[in-house]
Protein backbone atom coordinates (compact mmCIF):
# COMPACT_ATOMS: atom_id res chain seq x y z
CA UNK A 1 0.00 0.00 0.00
CA UNK A 2 2.83 2.54 1.05
CA UNK A 3 4.71 1.90 -2.08
CA UNK A 4 0.91 2.52 -4.45
CA UNK A 5 0.75 5.44 -2.35
CA UNK A 6 4.44 6.73 -3.28
CA UNK A 7 3.59 6.03 -6.99
CA UNK A 8 1.28 7.94 -7.31
CA UNK A 9 2.72 10.88 -5.18
CA UNK A 10 5.49 10.68 -7.36
CA UNK A 11 3.25 10.42 -11.10
CA UNK A 12 0.92 13.96 -9.15
CA UNK A 13 3.97 15.47 -8.75
CA UNK A 14 5.83 14.54 -12.24
CA UNK A 15 2.28 15.82 -13.69
CA UNK A 16 2.33 18.73 -12.16
CA UNK A 17 5.68 19.85 -13.41
CA UNK A 18 4.76 19.16 -16.32
CA UNK A 19 1.99 21.30 -17.18
CA UNK A 20 3.74 24.01 -15.47
CA UNK A 21 6.60 23.88 -18.04
CA UNK A 22 5.94 25.06 -21.38
CA UNK A 23 8.35 24.79 -24.52
CA UNK A 24 8.09 28.79 -26.74
CA UNK A 25 8.39 26.97 -30.32
CA UNK A 26 8.72 28.47 -33.02
CA UNK A 27 8.29 26.39 -35.67
CA UNK A 28 7.01 22.98 -35.82
CA UNK A 29 6.54 19.86 -36.05
CA UNK A 30 8.46 19.56 -39.08
CA UNK A 31 8.60 15.31 -40.05
CA UNK A 32 12.14 14.52 -41.37
CA UNK A 33 11.89 12.06 -44.22
CA UNK A 34 15.37 10.73 -43.25
CA UNK A 35 14.37 8.95 -40.46
CA UNK A 36 10.14 9.96 -39.26
CA UNK A 37 10.88 12.17 -36.48
CA UNK A 38 9.36 15.27 -35.71
CA UNK A 39 11.14 18.67 -35.39
CA UNK A 40 10.55 21.84 -33.59
CA UNK A 41 12.69 25.25 -33.44
CA UNK A 42 12.77 27.08 -29.99
CA UNK A 43 13.19 30.54 -28.99
CA UNK A 44 17.08 31.65 -28.24
CA UNK A 45 17.74 29.93 -24.52
CA UNK A 46 20.64 28.44 -22.74
CA UNK A 47 21.59 25.42 -24.10
CA UNK A 48 20.27 23.60 -20.70
CA UNK A 49 17.18 25.57 -21.09
CA UNK A 50 16.63 24.61 -25.29
CA UNK A 51 17.40 20.54 -23.57
CA UNK A 52 14.92 20.93 -21.28
CA UNK A 53 12.43 22.48 -22.96
CA UNK A 54 13.15 19.72 -25.50
CA UNK A 55 12.63 16.89 -23.34
CA UNK A 56 9.14 19.08 -22.00
CA UNK A 57 7.91 18.08 -25.41
CA UNK A 58 8.69 14.61 -25.24
CA UNK A 59 12.28 14.45 -27.01
CA UNK A 60 16.25 15.99 -26.62
CA UNK A 61 17.92 19.04 -28.96
CA UNK A 62 18.96 16.85 -32.16
CA UNK A 63 21.02 14.14 -32.08
CA UNK A 64 22.41 14.17 -35.85
CA UNK A 65 23.71 11.15 -37.27
CA UNK A 66 24.39 11.33 -40.73
CA UNK A 67 25.21 14.27 -43.51
CA UNK A 68 21.37 14.24 -44.57
CA UNK A 69 20.26 14.79 -41.47
CA UNK A 70 22.49 17.73 -41.02
CA UNK A 71 21.72 19.11 -44.19
CA UNK A 72 18.17 18.79 -43.95
CA UNK A 73 18.50 20.41 -40.12
CA UNK A 74 20.48 23.45 -41.74
CA UNK A 75 18.05 24.05 -44.55
CA UNK A 76 15.24 24.01 -42.92
CA UNK A 77 15.87 25.77 -39.22
CA UNK A 78 19.05 27.58 -40.12
CA UNK A 79 18.75 29.30 -43.43
CA UNK A 80 15.05 29.15 -44.35
CA UNK A 81 13.17 31.93 -45.33
CA UNK A 82 16.40 34.26 -45.51
CA UNK A 83 17.29 33.44 -41.90
CA UNK A 84 20.65 33.25 -40.22
CA UNK A 85 20.36 31.27 -37.11
CA UNK A 86 22.85 29.19 -34.72
CA UNK A 87 21.24 26.44 -32.84
CA UNK A 88 21.77 23.98 -30.68
CA UNK A 89 22.08 20.38 -31.37
CA UNK A 90 22.25 17.67 -28.26
CA UNK A 91 25.87 17.11 -28.29
CA UNK A 92 27.54 18.40 -24.88
CA UNK A 93 30.55 17.47 -22.52
CA UNK A 94 28.88 16.07 -19.22
CA UNK A 95 31.98 17.93 -17.45
CA UNK A 96 34.76 20.32 -17.96
CA UNK A 97 37.26 18.80 -20.87
CA UNK A 98 35.42 15.65 -21.19
CA UNK A 99 34.32 13.88 -24.16
CA UNK A 100 31.36 15.23 -26.34
CA UNK A 101 28.14 12.32 -26.00
CA UNK A 102 24.85 12.81 -27.26
CA UNK A 103 22.35 13.65 -24.53
CA UNK A 104 20.44 10.78 -25.20
CA UNK A 105 23.31 8.55 -25.11
CA UNK A 106 23.57 7.57 -29.19
CA UNK A 107 26.91 7.01 -29.85
CA UNK A 108 29.29 9.61 -31.97
CA UNK A 109 29.55 7.95 -34.72
CA UNK A 110 29.00 11.51 -37.54
CA UNK A 111 30.77 14.58 -36.66
CA UNK A 112 30.93 17.72 -39.01
CA UNK A 113 32.53 20.09 -36.95
CA UNK A 114 34.00 23.59 -38.57
CA UNK A 115 37.68 23.81 -38.90
CA UNK A 116 39.79 24.80 -36.25
CA UNK A 117 36.43 23.54 -33.54
CA UNK A 118 36.08 22.15 -31.08
CA UNK A 119 38.96 24.46 -29.49
CA UNK A 120 37.17 24.73 -26.34
CA UNK A 121 38.07 28.38 -25.82
CA UNK A 122 38.51 29.48 -22.37
CA UNK A 123 38.38 25.88 -20.86
CA UNK A 124 34.49 26.37 -20.78
CA UNK A 125 32.79 25.28 -24.28
CA UNK A 126 30.97 22.45 -23.27
CA UNK A 127 27.89 22.48 -25.86
CA UNK A 128 27.48 22.13 -29.23
CA UNK A 129 25.97 24.70 -32.25
CA UNK A 130 25.24 24.46 -35.74
CA UNK A 131 27.74 27.53 -36.29
CA UNK A 132 25.59 29.52 -39.29
CA UNK A 133 26.40 30.48 -41.35
CA UNK A 134 28.92 27.67 -41.88
CA UNK A 135 26.77 24.27 -42.17
CA UNK A 136 29.21 22.72 -39.75
CA UNK A 137 29.79 22.27 -35.64
CA UNK A 138 31.16 24.70 -32.98
CA UNK A 139 31.75 24.19 -29.45
CA UNK A 140 30.15 27.05 -27.56
CA UNK A 141 29.56 27.89 -23.67
CA UNK A 142 25.89 26.92 -22.27
CA UNK A 143 25.10 30.62 -21.71
CA UNK A 144 25.14 31.24 -24.86
CA UNK A 145 20.79 32.67 -26.12
CA UNK A 146 21.12 30.23 -29.32
CA UNK A 147 17.69 28.34 -30.97
CA UNK A 148 17.53 24.91 -30.25
CA UNK A 149 16.74 22.27 -32.25
CA UNK A 150 14.40 19.51 -30.87
CA UNK A 151 13.70 16.26 -32.09
CA UNK A 152 11.09 13.94 -31.08
CA UNK A 153 11.24 10.31 -32.22
CA UNK A 154 7.78 8.70 -33.04
CA UNK A 155 6.16 5.83 -30.84
CA UNK A 156 7.75 3.25 -32.79
CA UNK A 157 11.52 4.28 -32.39
CA UNK A 158 11.20 4.45 -28.32
CA UNK A 159 13.75 2.56 -25.98
CA UNK A 160 12.11 0.88 -22.94
CA UNK A 161 14.90 1.84 -19.75
CA UNK A 162 17.46 -0.58 -19.48
CA UNK A 163 18.25 -2.95 -16.22
CA UNK A 164 21.17 -0.45 -15.29
CA UNK A 165 18.14 2.67 -15.18
CA UNK A 166 15.59 0.70 -13.66
CA UNK A 167 18.05 0.04 -11.35
CA UNK A 168 18.26 3.34 -10.18
CA UNK A 169 14.24 3.55 -9.54
CA UNK A 170 13.64 4.51 -5.99
CA UNK A 171 14.23 6.27 -2.70
CA UNK A 172 17.29 8.13 -2.28
CA UNK A 173 18.54 10.53 0.56
CA UNK A 174 20.13 13.51 0.19
CA UNK A 175 23.87 13.13 2.22
CA UNK A 176 22.10 10.37 3.34
CA UNK A 177 19.81 12.26 5.48
CA UNK A 178 16.57 10.35 6.08
CA UNK A 179 14.94 13.75 6.85
CA UNK A 180 15.83 14.93 3.10
CA UNK A 181 13.96 11.94 1.27
CA UNK A 182 14.99 11.99 -2.88
CA UNK A 183 13.26 9.72 -5.12
CA UNK A 184 13.83 8.74 -9.08
CA UNK A 185 11.17 7.67 -10.74
CA UNK A 186 10.38 5.81 -13.94
CA UNK A 187 8.00 5.05 -17.05
CA UNK A 188 8.31 2.72 -19.21
CA UNK A 189 11.19 4.62 -20.87
CA UNK A 190 11.81 8.05 -19.04
CA UNK A 191 13.77 8.56 -15.89
CA UNK A 192 12.72 11.65 -13.65
CA UNK A 193 14.61 12.90 -10.47
CA UNK A 194 12.93 14.52 -7.73
CA UNK A 195 14.58 16.03 -5.01
CA UNK A 196 14.08 16.73 -1.34
CA UNK A 197 12.00 20.22 -2.11
CA UNK A 198 10.27 18.52 -4.66
CA UNK A 199 12.48 19.50 -8.14
CA UNK A 200 11.74 17.57 -10.65
CA UNK A 201 13.69 17.27 -14.05
CA UNK A 202 14.24 14.31 -16.48
CA UNK A 203 17.34 12.07 -16.23
CA UNK A 204 19.46 11.50 -19.31
CA UNK A 205 21.79 8.07 -18.77
CA UNK A 206 24.82 7.35 -20.07
CA UNK A 207 26.19 4.00 -20.06
CA UNK A 208 29.06 5.11 -18.54
CA UNK A 209 28.17 5.71 -15.30
CA UNK A 210 27.20 9.36 -15.85
CA UNK A 211 23.18 10.82 -15.79
CA UNK A 212 22.88 14.44 -16.33
CA UNK A 213 19.56 16.26 -15.80
CA UNK A 214 18.90 19.67 -18.29
CA UNK A 215 16.61 20.90 -16.03
CA UNK A 216 18.66 21.71 -12.93
CA UNK A 217 22.23 22.13 -14.88
CA UNK A 218 23.66 19.20 -13.15
CA UNK A 219 25.31 16.39 -13.94
CA UNK A 220 25.96 13.07 -11.37
CA UNK A 221 28.64 10.14 -11.58
CA UNK A 222 27.20 7.12 -10.15
CA UNK A 223 29.47 5.39 -7.84
CA UNK A 224 28.14 1.80 -6.46
CA UNK A 225 25.29 3.29 -3.93
CA UNK A 226 25.49 6.67 -4.47
CA UNK A 227 25.36 10.26 -6.99
CA UNK A 228 27.57 12.37 -6.80
CA UNK A 229 26.08 15.54 -8.50
CA UNK A 230 28.29 18.19 -10.17
CA UNK A 231 26.74 20.96 -7.58
CA UNK A 232 28.77 19.08 -4.34
CA UNK A 233 25.90 17.47 -3.20
CA UNK A 234 25.55 13.67 -2.82
CA UNK A 235 22.43 11.16 -2.52
CA UNK A 236 22.52 7.75 -1.22
CA UNK A 237 20.39 4.58 -1.70
CA UNK A 238 20.77 4.09 1.90
CA UNK A 239 20.24 6.55 4.87
CA UNK A 240 23.65 7.20 6.83
CA UNK A 241 23.69 4.76 9.81
CA UNK A 242 25.38 7.92 11.99
CA UNK A 243 23.20 11.34 12.70
CA UNK A 244 24.75 14.67 11.86
CA UNK A 245 24.85 16.99 14.02
CA UNK A 246 22.00 18.60 13.44
CA UNK A 247 19.91 15.60 13.60
CA UNK A 248 21.23 15.18 17.07
CA UNK A 249 20.68 18.00 18.20
CA UNK A 250 17.04 17.94 16.75
CA UNK A 251 16.65 14.32 18.91
CA UNK A 252 17.96 15.81 21.92
CA UNK A 253 15.66 18.38 22.26
CA UNK A 254 12.52 16.00 21.61
CA UNK A 255 13.47 13.51 24.18
CA UNK A 256 14.67 10.62 21.99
Amino acid sequence: MKNTLLFLTVAATLSVSSCRAKADVLVGPLVNPDNGHEYYLLTPNTWSGSEAEAENLGGTLAIVKNTNQQQWIFSHFATNEGASRVLWIGLRRQYQGGPFVWSDGTPLNYIDWCSGQPDNGGGVEDCTCIWTPNNGWNDERNTEQNYGVVEVPGNSHEKSLSQKEKSLIGNWYETGRTDRPCFIAGTSDRLFAIGDVGRTGRIIYDPAGFIFVSSWNTHGEIVQDRILWSNGIWWSRKPSRYATPHQASEDHIIGF
